[in-house]
């Protein structure tokens, strides 16, 4: 084949298949090289010979070449490499390359075939599937808050490839000094005057020195603020002399827990659970107390805001009691063997939920309720939630006179919209005047579903499932770029009591980075915030 010829048919291929993932498509020309290349398209010419499996350096007329340009590349792993080496080779972290590759050892194979996220440019980050704004801030020792400001993004939504400035080139804000004016301190940071007027709220160019001025917009109605503190169960409740269920009461062994610990510090196999040591009457009244006083902290925390006052949400805390849910075996970063159960876990983001939701005026209530435990954290990271089926329903009535625990039965998830109906006809007028809302808080375990959040929903006739549908939506557009939708047939969405009801699949376990993921409080932190960022922006349509 001619060269001419070569040219044509390499054309046709072309208009034929005009991009592969990760890479752009060049027909080379007689005149081109690979250094010719590497400079028209600023990549460095091993990139060039990796994504193309090139031997050496020669190229022909005629030859398609795939060039790296999105923010993905594939590439082939060859005898020698290492992920160090490649992420040296590519100039990212080490760490993009395990989590974009699902990988949780440096352990690869030759020919096993690897996604290289590109790098971005020096104080700068390019998002990856499955990047959300907090986990962002939280590997690059910053705030979301900053990193919105910086970019001037108005709500926690970001996607796949997408440039986020996480270290501006310029300081936050500048004290003026002597001789200054906002035209020189304008041409320093490369910025315009009228942006400088509008970020601090001047009505001319008159600045004075030492005045503080805002370099980013939005900064000058911003106060810093922490990560949101933990609320645990570390003062021991002082016994009501007044309620003979609590004689039996025992101090906290661990910090974390009230009336009784468990045995064991971490579930040792999937089999393993421990009983109830009292009757539901007995701990339901001890998780009363619990959550009350829950309560009670959470109103004392710094308020967010006012969005959701008038706001009534009743959160369902996934399974529990004689249902554990998912009880799924993984291992820790050793390799040692570690054992999750699902509605320990889902309890711990539900309480994470209400304590946020409360900071921002919600009325909130919960299904069911924990006798022995608020919010715990994942201090020691071989030690897991031990299984305890001591979980009661949070009603008084059914404990005392019924006294069956939490179950996966008909009768147990109907109990939980009567809970949930009886929680909003006690709420006051002002409590519900905006509307009520139905959240269930799992951890999936799906197999045929993606790695990514899931928000469900359903309904019994048209109304239930248009609102039902609406809200997971919404919900699901703040939580990750991996999240989706779908409906599902679940019996506690059906005929709910609340204007809507929605049931969150806060990670998928069956994937082992989601389930060594759950067992972080930070990311179980970060979860919560991002379901009410969803509930806000409900809030905020209605």
């Amino acid at each position: 084949m001619s060269n001419s010829q070569r040219y044509l048919y390499g054309a046709l291929l072309l208009f034929l298949f005009p991009a592969l993932a990760g890479a752009l498509n060049h027909l080379v020309k007689t005149a081109d090289t690979l250094y010719s290349l590497s400079q028209e398209y600023d990549v460095p010419i091993s990139w060039i010979m990796r994504v193309n499996e090139l031997e050496n350096p020669m190229i022909h007329p005629g030859q398609i070449l795939d060039i790296p340009s999105d923010d993905i590349v594939v590439i082939a792993v060859r005898p020698g490499d290492t992920i160090y080496g490649l992420a040296l080779e590519f100039g990212v972290d080490a760490t993009d390359i395990r989590r974009i590759n699902n990988l949780r050892t440096d352990v690869i194979a030759i020919d096993e075939k690897l996604e290289i996220p590109l790098p971005a440019a020096e104080g700068e980050y390019r998002v990856l599937p499955g990047d959300t704004l907090l986990g962002i801030a939280h590997r690059h020792d910053t705030s979301a808050k900053r990193i919105k400001l910086y970019n001037n993004l108005e709500d926690d939504v970001i996607y796949p490839g997408q440039t986020l400035t996480i270290a501006p080139p310029r300081p936050e804000e500048h004290r003026v000094r002597e001789g200054e004016s906002l035209w020189t301190i304008a041409r320093r940071y490369d910025l315009d005057i009228e942006s400088l007027q509008g970020w601090n709220h001047l009505r001319d160019e008159m600045i004075r020195p030492g005045q503080l001025l805002a370099l980013f917009p939005g900064m000058r109605d911003w106060q810093p603020e922490t990560d949101p503190p933990v609320l645990l169960a570390t003062a021991a409740i002082q016994k009501p002399q007044h309620d003979a269920v609590l004689t039996r009461e025992k101090m906290p062994s661990d910090g974390e827990y009230y009336f009784s610990a468990p045995q064991k510090t971490s579930q040792p196999n999937a089999s393993y659970w421990e009983s109830a040591d009292d009757s539901a009457a007995v701990d339901f009244e001890r998780a009363r107390r619990i959550w009350d006083d829950f309560f009670d902290e959470a109103k004392k925390l710094s308020s967010i805001g006012r969005s959701l006052r008038g706001w009534h949400i009743v959160l369902d805390p996934g399974h529990g009691g004689l249902d554990p849910g998912a009880i799924i075996p993984v291992a820790d970063g050793d390799g040692n063997p570690v054992v999750i159960t699902e509605d320990e876990y889902a309890y711990d983001i539900s309480m994470r939920l209400a304590r946020v939701l409360i900071r921002h005026g919600a009325s909130v209530d919960f299904t069911v309720l924990a006798p022995d435990h608020q919010i715990r954290n994942s201090i020691n990271a071989r030690h897991t939630f031990v299984h305890r089926k001591n979980e009661v329903y949070n009603d008084r009535e059914h404990n005392k006179n019924i006294a069956w625990r939490p179950v996966g039965t008909i009768e147990g998830l109907d109990l939980r919209k009567t809970i949930a109906s009886r929680s909003i006809a006690k709420a006051s007028s002002a409590a519900r005047r905006q509307g009520t809302l139905f959240i269930a808080i799992h951890a999936d375990n799906s197999a045929d579903l993606p790695d990514g959040k899931a928000v469900l929903f359903d309904g019994d006739n048209a109304k239930e499932l248009a609102a039902s549908q609406e809200l997971a939506a919404v919900i699901a557009q703040h939580l990750g770029t991996s999240s989706f939708l779908r409906q599902q047939s679940l019996r506690v969405l059906k005929n709910n009591p609340a204007d809507a009801a929605v049931l969150v699949e806060a990670r998928n376990i069956h994937y082992p980075q989601s389930a060594w993921a759950l067992r972080s409080d930070r990311l179980r932190e970060q979860d919560a915030l991002m379901i009410c960022e969803g509930i806000l922006a409900w809030a905020r349509r209605h």
